[in-house]
């Protein structure tokens, strides 16, 4: 069965956890630097290179990207933007990312996880109202709120 607060539960404490250690949301963290050049579309500039977010793919390397020289193409047209190699490991970043901002993720993570129990019981009824309809769609076995 899916739960869906406490499935958006979990990611926004994901969320605080990536962006105070690897430098973005989960998933930059997951489907950066797929490819060589961003794509285009609202998610399009995930998949190409994120030289301020420790990526998965980053982690399995033990190569960070970070920015090298700024080419200029011609008038009205975005700069582009060399890669390099950086000399800190991604788990070294992270460590010291961790010691920078571990104040973050506990305040974070409390507050979060307190207005989820607050919202939880102010929201009571509308979402016993919101399974109810669900149970009698045939998707109250699957899905609930």
């Amino acid at each position: 069965m899916i739960k869906l607060l406490p499935m958006l539960e979990a990611y926004a404490i994901m969320n605080i956890s990536t962006q105070n250690l690897m430098g973005g949301n989960p998933l930059q963290v997951l489907l950066g630097d797929l490819n060589t050049s961003a794509g285009s579309g609202a998610y399009g500039s995930l998949l190409g290179p994120q030289p301020s977010v420790i990526t998965v793919k980053e982690m399995l390397t033990g190569t960070m990207n970070t920015l090298g020289s700024q080419t200029y193409s011609g008038v009205g047209k975005p700069p582009t933007q060399a890669l390099t190699t950086s000399g800190t490991t991604p788990l070294d970043a992270i460590a010291s990312n961790f010691q920078a901002n571990m104040g973050n993720i506990i305040v974070g993570t409390i507050f979060t996880t307190a207005g989820f129990r607050v919202a939880n019981k102010i929201l009571s009824k509308p979402k016993n109202k919101a399974n109810a309809i669900l149970r009698q769609m045939g998707l109250g076995s699957t899905i609930q709120i």
